[in-house]
């Protein structure tokens, strides 16, 4: 499982020549020590709990990626530290960090299957903003493990529809949720579908309380989609910040 995993990565680090290109739209990110996608860069393909052996701790002002990327100022994606979150999705997507979370980043993971960009999959996260411990999943689960009753925010990818249930096994006051809050279009028709809840609020049920999760709408309730607030948003992606 995703969460629990101190992921090796595959890392490359050189001097900014070329942008990525997404032919197959692998999901990655290329960070980069100056604005503009320039100066030193490290390629990630996995999660990175802490960027203090990559040369690039502190250092990130850019980033060129597909898929969505969250970096958070702390180790371990903020896992009771709280601190800055700052957000990327898009397809071919470059963005300049504000100044504010320049020289910020410790630690960064995406949301999703890696390896089918747009599958069907949710990931419930410990913190709000998508902080701290994760579960991640593509297909039913009765119960939520170590994060029974501790989800505090949620990203669906895909097209599908999600029921969340305050019971385990599908029991209990039940909500549909969508993802359909982004909607990415890339220059090649590379399509990315996102349902981004940085609370439970926004999902409308009480903080800590879904215990099981089930592909589908199953409930008469449905969420609607959250405003989500970004720095910046057009047809091939967005970004934005969240302090905790």
């Amino acid at each position: 499982m995703k969460a629990l995993q101190l992921l090796s990565t595959a890392l490359v680090i050189g001097v900014a020549l070329s942008k990525p290109t997404s032919s197959n739209l692998a999901i990655f990110t290329r960070v980069f020590s100056l604005p503009n996608s320039m100066g030193s860069y490290l390629d990630i393909y996995n999660y990175i709990p802490d960027l203090y052996n990559t040369g690039m701790d502190n250092e990130i002002e850019s980033v060129s990626q597909n898929g969505m990327w969250i970096y958070y100022e702390n180790s371990n994606y903020n896992i009771g530290s709280g601190g800055e979150v700052y957000f990327v999705h898009g397809v071919e997507i470059n963005v300049n960090f504000p100044n504010q979370y320049c020289n910020m980043v410790t630690s960064m993971r995406y949301v999703g299957n890696k390896d089918i960009p747009n599958a069907d999959t949710w990931t419930l996260f410990e913190g709000e903003y998508y902080t701290g411990m994760e579960f991640y999943g593509e297909k039913d689960a009765a119960n939520l493990e170590y994060l029974d009753l501790q989800g505090s925010s949620l990203v669906l990818t895909g097209q599908s529809p999600w029921t969340i249930y305050s019971g385990q096994s599908y029991t209990g006051d039940s909500r549909c949720v969508y993802p359909n809050t982004d909607h990415d279009v890339g220059p090649h028709g590379d399509v990315l579908d996102f349902g981004i809840y940085s609370t439970m609020s926004a999902v409308g049920v009480p903080d800590n309380t879904i215990r099981s999760i089930r592909k589908g709408c199953w409930s008469k309730e449905v969420a609607s989609p959250p405003e989500v607030k970004y720095d910046y948003k057009d047809t091939q992606g967005a970004y934005g910040s969240a302090k905790v």
